[in-house]
């Protein structure tokens, strides 16, 4: 391998260790359509805490993939959104849905 090619692998790692994980994908996922607030995405995602939702959430705004913009005075009033660097991800998360609805229908899931 080259060095472009070093390059271009670290950065795909990158982006993996991000976008990798269950929880991730599945606020990617919910945020498609438009923006919400916390408990709005934590009742739309079967099965995630709060906890794992907020840890998710901080690194997804860290990596430029959520934008949090708080909407009133109080903190507790934030709206999470995909920023257009998240948006460019979605093509895997609807390649991800399309395997996995594939799979269902054919018996064949896991």
């Amino acid at each position: 391998m080259n060095q472009a090619e070093d390059l271009q692998t670290a950065r795909c790692m990158q982006i993996l260790s991000v976008i990798g994980d269950l929880w991730t994908l599945a606020i990617v996922m919910t945020l498609q359509e438009s923006g919400m607030r916390f408990n709005e995405l934590q009742r739309a995602i079967p099965k995630v805490n709060a906890v794992t939702l907020t840890n998710r959430l901080r690194k997804l705004e860290e990596a430029d993939i959520v934008s949090r913009v708080v909407e009133s005075r109080s903190k507790q009033s934030a709206v999470y959104d995909l920023t257009p660097f998240g948006r460019k991800l979605l093509p895997i998360v609807d390649a991800v849905r399309t395997v996995a609805l594939d799979l269902e229908r054919s018996g064949e899931a896991p």
